[in-house]
């Protein structure tokens, strides 16, 4: 595998730049043949429509760990702003995009939760959403991630360099939702409190060691703490603040160190939950209904800063 994507590199050199495209996400130029790009595996039909378009992409991606729920909050994300009746709105671009969109709202509608994502890349659904707001139409982001593995995002924290598409899509970013389980931060507190700092603190080594930055100002990049599953923890949507302070104050005073704009969110998808044991002792939640709540704030909040 490595020897053909050496290949497929190399012939890229001779082409002139009319004859070649650039991936959007880690900047490889390719031909405009095959699927996927050879360096990170991104769809080449997103690179081709965000290269159309002639303005440069502003990436937001969502992440998080495994179980903090990415796939359900991307995909029903997604479908509030194809529904234009928020004050922001979206524009999906592509098939790729509409998969996920399709896939996590089928599921919840069948009363179920979508498939655990897997941590191979090459099993990541990548997205792309133009969002403008009504106030500021000409003010955009884009949405532009994969539904990332939660392993996948762990291994590259421990191991920087394990997943090159993790760390271009970061290091493009214009602002970051960063995805919590407020059930476990409430019962398990320590672990996700560890991790979410982790997390961050990968973020700020990974900027600080980008061309022309500076490792002595905090990082001005919006960073949107999402406490997902708020539905089953009202002191989360209560008062996210006060209870990230009491649960995460290690996260909390990193941040307060090294980012110049952050803020915690509360969100939820469903308004009730059945909790089913099989013979084998193994426990399913089932999804009674949908009801959506703080999906769109996160990146309001992000379009205004």
């Amino acid at each position: 595998m490595k020897r053909i994507a050496e290949q497929t590199l190399q012939s890229t050199k001779y082409l002139t730049e009319e004859e070649s495209e650039s991936c959007v996400c880690c900047g490889v130029r390719y031909a405009g043949t095959g699927p996927f790009c050879v360096r990170c595996q991104a769809p080449l039909e997103l690179s081709r429509i965000v290269n159309s378009r002639g303005v440069p992409a502003r990436f937001v991606p969502v992440l998080g760990a495994s179980g903090a729920g990415k796939t359900v909050y991307l995909g029903l994300l997604l479908d509030i702003l194809s529904k234009d009746t928020h004050r922001i709105s979206g524009l999906v671009t592509s098939a790729v995009s509409v998969r996920l969109q399709e896939q996590t709202t089928t599921a919840l509608q069948n009363r179920r939760f979508p498939d655990k994502t897997p941590a191979e890349a090459d099993g990541w659904q990548w997205v792309h959403c133009e969002v403008t707001s009504h106030m500021k139409p000409k003010h955009y982001l884009d949405i532009i991630t994969p539904d990332f593995g939660g392993e996948a995002i762990a291994q590259e924290i421990e191991q920087p360099g394990s997943y090159p598409a993790i760390r271009q899509v970061i290091a493009q970013s214009h602002g970051l939702l960063m995805l919590c389980d407020s059930v476990r931060v409430r019962d398990a507190a320590l672990g996700e409190d560890l991790f979410a700092m982790m997390f961050a603190s990968y973020l700020v080594g990974l900027y600080e060691s980008l061309p022309g930055s500076k490792s002595k100002q905090k990082l001005d990049l919006p960073i949107a703490v999402v406490l997902t599953k708020s539905d089953v923890c009202p002191e989360a949507w209560d008062d996210p603040g006060t209870f990230a302070s009491s649960n995460l104050p290690r996260l909390l005073q990193f941040c307060e160190r090294k980012f110049a704009r952050y803020r915690f969110f509360a969100s939820g998808v469903v308004g009730s939950t059945a909790s089913l044991m099989d013979g084998y002792g193994c426990r399913t939640q089932i999804p009674f209904h949908i009801e959506p709540r703080g999906i769109t704030e996160p990146l309001e909040w992000i379009l205004e800063c």
